[in-house]
């Protein structure tokens, strides 16, 4: 007997892979899972479409008008939107950032993600900024025995590749025989190991001492394996994070502009694939100027450069998590020896009771540096301090209200605060204009990502409640689909869907995730459009989101309900196209 389900309002025929019907065509098809009555948004980009979605195991049997379909579990998604799960192209997951307090923990709620599914991301990309903690088949080892929430994609590190090459002597340029060495490495990632790319981390040691000629020697070894290039740029405004002016010695930094260059030649160069990971702007000189960027980038395209970015929704990067105006030089203890809590006050009070006028000099230049590369001090927010009357004001409605430069309020604030706090309060900074993310938004080679790490809300409280949190770690997805696009319109759903999924698929290759289609794997979300938002606030920013109800990974949920349930069904992927080593070949985790 033939079978068929029509799709919908697109009248697109597509095969039912499902058990053998009686000879009524009724009651014999049984899935595992039966989504029905979900307006489908498929991550094409296509318009929305109502049908019914089957699921048998890890992968989607059918789509469409699926009444004479019985199944063990059935979501009744009627009024609901079912996508498919959002791939995150920027995750501190398993690098050696999160150690063990990411997917490598023994601790299986860190290992379930629970941050990030209860966002709808299914799959990860991990070892960002140049970072990798140890060889790839054992990391891909480890990820596989202890079991994880969502799928994980690996990249090499640049960063710790250079330093395994260059035997720990960074701080200068590689030489022909380490880049080779480094080559060499990259390529059996590529070839045998499963990695999708190279990250770089190009304003962090230590892939700031790399030269551009090393990153388009690097960047050539990728197109034969469809790689991707994802740098952390050299900088990402007027001066890199590390950059003071007291230790400049009159030697300009490099800014974003030289940064978007150099990466712009290594596409130019090499025909590599490049993603200009969380992209911003920031700072003087910056702040607004999304637009002239996106034009740079697209001229690049329209050579035929493949160039891409990534964005995270909001303003304030994790650098301008923990803002300190004061530089680290003026807080360091001038005794020798180990201080297990450093007495910031009194370290202070030791430099200024030593510096001379040209030492103080620099400690305004560097403090003036500091607010002005993070937004100035209008855009630096406090957010907890012994005086509770200072909690949510500016630092500039701080310096009216002392009547005090803005060298003088940080010595005030380290000194009248928590003494063992550096800066003596916990201070945000918002460093970028919503309004360029708004223009990165409407491109569509524009991905999202959160540049974030495992994050336990319960943890996440008292002296732990602004440190090492964000809220991109918990709002992304449902804040770039409810916030920019349902609640503010500067795109459609269908486009905000893509961003999230189909796109950052293309970008990596991926073949059977990224989309909502026959044959795909089952790696979806059901959200409430009506109820979903991001729930984080600068002052509360680890709460999971609303309106996220259902999410599955490889057929399985990790979120039912709106609760996570703490299941392991991820996968750590490996490249369509590449050949599998025999131990992989029997069970190779797609993708």
């Amino acid at each position: 007997m033939r079978r068929r389900a029509i799709a919908g309002a697109l009248g697109i025929w597509l095969a039912l892979a499902l058990q053998p019907a009686g000879a009524d065509g009724v009651g014999a098809r049984q899935v595992d899972v039966l989504i029905q009555g979900a307006e489908v948004v498929d991550g094409s980009g296509a318009p929305r479409y109502r049908a019914d979605v089957a699921i048998n195991g890890d992968e989607i049997v059918a789509i469409g008008p699926l009444a004479d379909v019985t199944a063990k579990r059935v979501i009744d998604a009627r009024g609901r939107i079912v996508t498919p799960g959002f791939i995150d192209l920027h995750a501190h997951v398993a690098d050696g950032e999160s150690g063990e307090n990411g997917m490598l923990s023994p601790d299986r709620r860190r290992r379930a993600a629970q941050n990030f599914v209860m966002q709808g991301v299914t799959t990860t990309v991990t070892n960002p900024d140049g970072s990798q903690p140890m060889a790839l088949p054992e990391q891909r080892r480890l990820l596989e025995a202890k079991g994880i929430g969502p799928n994980v994609i690996l990249l090499n590190g640049h960063g710790d590749m250079r330093a395994r090459a260059m035997r720990g002597d960074t701080k200068r340029p590689a030489n022909a025989a380490e880049i080779r060495a480094m080559q060499e490495e990259l390529r059996r990632g590529l070839a045998q190991e499963g990695s999708f790319g190279l990250s770089l981390g190009t304003e962090y040691e230590p892939g700031r001492y790399a030269s551009t000629e090393e990153q388009v020697e690097l960047a050539k070894v990728l197109p034969a394996y469809n790689g991707i290039f994802i740098p952390h740029l050299r900088s990402q405004g007027i001066a890199p994070m590390w950059y003071l002016p007291s230790a400049a010695g009159g030697v300009a930094p490099p800014t974003l502009d030289e940064a978007v260059d150099e990466v712009l030649h290594v596409a130019d160069t090499t025909g590599a694939l490049v993603v200009f990971t969380h992209m911003k702007a920031w700072g003087p000189g910056y702040r607004g100027e999304g637009p002239r960027l996106i034009r740079k980038l697209q001229a690049a395209r329209e050579r035929g450069d493949r160039v891409y970015m990534d964005v995270y929704p909001y303003s304030s990067s994790a650098s301008d998590g923990d803002f300190v105006a004061l530089p680290r030089w003026a807080l360091e203890p001038r005794s020798p020896g180990k201080h297990p809590r450093l007495d910031y006050k009194k370290a202070l009070r030791a430099t200024l009771a030593a510096a001379d006028a040209k030492r103080r000099e620099d400690l305004e230049r560097d403090v003036l540096h500091q607010l002005a590369l993070k937004g100035g001090p209008e855009n630096v927010r406090i957010l907890a301090f012994p005086k509770a009357s200072y909690v949510g004001k500016s630092y500039a409605e701080l310096m009216q209200l002392r009547g005090m430069r803005a060298v003088e309020l940080a010595i005030a604030l380290q000194m009248e605060g928590d003494p063992y706090h550096r800066g003596g309060a916990s201070m945000r900074s918002f460093s970028m204009d919503e309004r360029d993310i708004d223009a990165f938004y409407k491109l569509d080679w524009c991905a999202v990502s959160t540049d974030g790490w495992i994050v336990l809300p319960e943890e996440a409280v008292g002296e732990k409640k602004y440190v090492d949190t964000n809220q991109r770690n918990f709002g992304t997805y449902p804040r770039r689909l409810a916030y920019f696009s349902h609640e503010r319109g500067i795109d459609t759903l269908e486009h905000a869907v893509r961003a999230a999924s189909g796109l950052p698929a293309k970008i990596l290759g991926l073949t059977d995730r990224g989309r909502l289609a026959v044959g795909m794997k089952a790696d979806l979300v059901v959200l409430d459009l009506a109820t979903l938002r991001d729930t984080t606030t600068d002052l509360e920013p680890s709460r999971y989101p609303e309106g996220v109800e259902h999410v599955l990974v490889n057929g399985q949920a990790v979120v039912d309900g709106s609760k996570p349930t703490l299941a392991l069904p991820g996968k750590v992927l490996w490249p369509a196209g590449r050949a599998l080593p025999r131990s992989r070949a029997a069970n190779p985790g797609s993708g």
